[in-house]
């Protein structure tokens, strides 16, 4: 009669192995142990074991200086979230933050890889955040800052909820990237973004903070500068939804507003977004410049009694816009 090997005694057989390649200092054979536990911990239904198995073969290898080896099983351990239907939880953000963290910029290209699959399994997980969670983008963003890599920090910080640190994070910047009279203009398109990528709790407490934090700014409206007084007015009209009040707020700021040509666009997605406006349709530059004929195109969307006219135009597809 044939006696079925113990899977419990294989994978402590294995295991054994595993520690003496270690010792030994033979990292290729550790490599494809681990893999190998990996492969019998999933035959064996435990999935969190062979996560964990993952996890410790990456901090490993990479401390023992095998970054080849150590990024390969960061690329299984990324495609194994989703595909073992790991539930995104803080614990193991903090785990992919520490990882990101070692692999540093020399390995962005093998960050970008590892971190695509992570996005997308948080998404698969919580539907509710599209462009992932923001739990995953808080701990992304900060790595980022620490490395001085502004532009994707802040890619990062869009997509999540903790506005103090991306207030910090753009006082900084201006402070070392920017020039004294742009101290408006950092925050101000840190907002129209946000608000395009309906993160509105996100736009609210970065600009609440970062009026706080900046110390050129006095930390309560209305402001020196206008853009700022543009910014707290827009964010309490959201709610709203009138048109006639968000023309109005435009036509004020105007001057303002066309310190950077980018605010059209945004300005334009804002209306589609919270004021129920069509797209708006580039025409050739009137008198009144680009922003201008924005803001003739909202008046077009509104009748006499300020309501919105009935679009037949589908709202347009918000994309990240950085």
């Amino acid at each position: 009669m044939m006696v079925r090997s113990d899977p419990n005694s294989m994978v402590n057989r294995v295991r054994r192995t595993l520690n003496n390649a270690i010792r030994d200092e033979n990292f290729y054979m550790a490599h494809q142990l681990y893999k190998s536990l990996y492969s019998r911990y999933i035959s064996m239904q435990n999935k969190n074991a062979a996560i964990m198995t993952l996890q410790e073969g990456i901090i490993v290898l990479y401390d023992n200086n095998q970054i080849s080896i150590a990024t390969d099983l960061a690329q299984l351990f990324a495609k194994s979230l989703s595909a073992q239907h790991i539930i995104p939880s803080e614990n193991m953000f903090d785990f992919i933050r520490d990882i990101f963290s070692k692999f540093g910029p020399s390995l962005s290209a093998e960050r970008d890889s590892m971190l695509n699959p992570i996005i997308q399994w948080t998404i698969e997980h919580c539907p509710e955040y599209s462009m992932g969670h923001p739990g995953l983008h808080k701990r992304i963003g900060y790595i980022y800052w620490s490395e001085a890599n502004f532009a994707l920090a802040q890619h990062h910080y869009l997509r999540s909820t903790d506005g103090l640190a991306f207030a910090a994070m753009l006082v900084e910047m201006h402070k070392t990237r920017g020039l004294k009279y742009e101290v408006d203009l950092f925050i101000t398109q840190v907002v129209l973004q946000g608000l395009c990528m309906r993160n509105i709790s996100m736009a609210q407490s970065t600009f609440q903070s970062y009026t706080k934090l900046h110390p050129a700014i006095n930390d309560e409206p209305p402001y020196i500068l206008p853009l700022l007084n543009f910014i707290c007015y827009l964010l309490k009209i959201l709610d709203g939804g009138k048109l006639k009040t968000y023309i109005v707020l435009c036509e004020q700021y105007q001057s303002s507003l066309t310190r950077d040509p980018s605010y059209t666009e945004y300005l334009d997605k804002i209306g589609q977004l919270f004021f129920h406006v069509k797209p708006f349709e580039r025409r050739p530059r009137q008198q009144h410049g680009f922003l201008g004929n924005l803001i003739s195109t909202l008046m077009g969307d509104c009748d006499h009694d300020g309501e919105p006219r009935p679009s037949s135009s589908r709202p347009i597809n918000v994309e990240p816009l950085d």
